[in-house]
């Protein structure tokens, strides 16, 4: 019965750190939820700062061919740098790029 007893308070034990990881002020979870947002604000940073580099180069191309590129393959063909189109919505009417 004793062993029985000790068996069960080592269990519980044992499990309870794992019971409290769902508790929110748990500084591994704060540390995990922290990197994590941090890892998605960069990368919301960097799709913002391309997006930006490809509508510059649509004005780039624009004010050394007086026109709008047709399509991105062109602009990339221009640039020499090719442009994802599964990434950008481009309007050659208006030279407007924006992320899909």
């Amino acid at each position: 019965m004793l062993r029985l007893f000790l068996a069960l308070l080592c269990a519980l034990s044992l499990s309870l750190p794992l019971l409290s990881c769902k508790d929110e002020k748990n500084p591994v979870r704060q540390y995990g939820d922290t990197l994590v947002h941090g890892y998605q604000s960069a990368q919301k940073v960097e799709k913002d700062a391309n997006l930006r580099q490809v509508q510059r180069r649509v004005y780039e191309f624009r004010a050394t061919n007086e026109r709008y590129p047709a399509d991105l393959q062109e602009l990339g063909a221009f640039t020499k740098a090719p442009i994802d189109e599964n990434i950008y919505n481009y309007d050659p009417s208006t030279g407007i790029v924006t992320a899909k």
